[in-house]
């Protein structure tokens, strides 16, 4: 699945991950992130798992994007 980080506290841990056209964020726990420098705002590749606490997002990745600039004819 993939989300884009939407809020996270550095203090205690933990933040959630969005997803298009889906109502409900996706609660994530910074051990579960398998990549450094993750903000609010980077694109993420995730598995879900369910818990006491509901679905929550496991062996989150980030998403490299890539500019691709459009060729010139001269």
């Amino acid at each position: 699945m993939t989300g884009v980080i939407t809020a996270y506290n550095k203090e205690r841990g933990f933040g959630l991950i969005s997803q298009y056209l889906v109502l409900e964020s996706i609660y994530f726990d910074i051990v579960d992130c398998k990549a450094k420098g993750l903000y609010v705002g980077s694109t993420v590749e995730f598995d879900t798992a369910i818990t006491k606490r509901g679905v929550v997002a496991k062996n989150i990745m980030g998403i490299v994007k890539l500019k691709v600039r459009p060729k010139t004819l001269v």
